[in-house]
């Protein structure tokens, strides 16, 4: 299973929230051995261009199950979780079976 986590940081932020991603990642590699990266949207919404927040989203490739249960208070410890603008949206994906032919 492969999560996506995406919220929005505004420009004030943004450099303590990196920080905290920075955290963040070391905290789940160590844990769960899960790699992560970080990405932003490569165009801005019409709400961030409105609020000159920026959308980021985590990506989070083969992660155990128990790994959901434990992120959202990882991100807490690391304090990412307060410099976020509203909520973080977690969604997860699955390989589908290769079709038959």
């Amino acid at each position: 299973m492969d999560c996506y986590v995406y919220y929005r940081v505004t420009p004030a932020n943004a450099e303590a929230a990196a920080q905290a991603v920075v955290r963040l990642f070391a905290l789940v590699t160590t844990r769960f051995g899960v790699s992560a990266r970080l990405q932003r949207r490569a165009e801005a919404s019409a709400s961030d261009a409105l609020t000159g927040a920026m959308t980021w989203m985590e990506r989070y490739d083969d992660v155990p199950p128990a790994f959901m249960d434990a992120l959202p208070a990882m991100a807490t410890q690391c304090g990412l979780a307060t410099l976020v603008e509203g909520e973080r949206h977690v969604e997860c994906f699955e390989d589908m079976p290769a079709p038959c032919a």
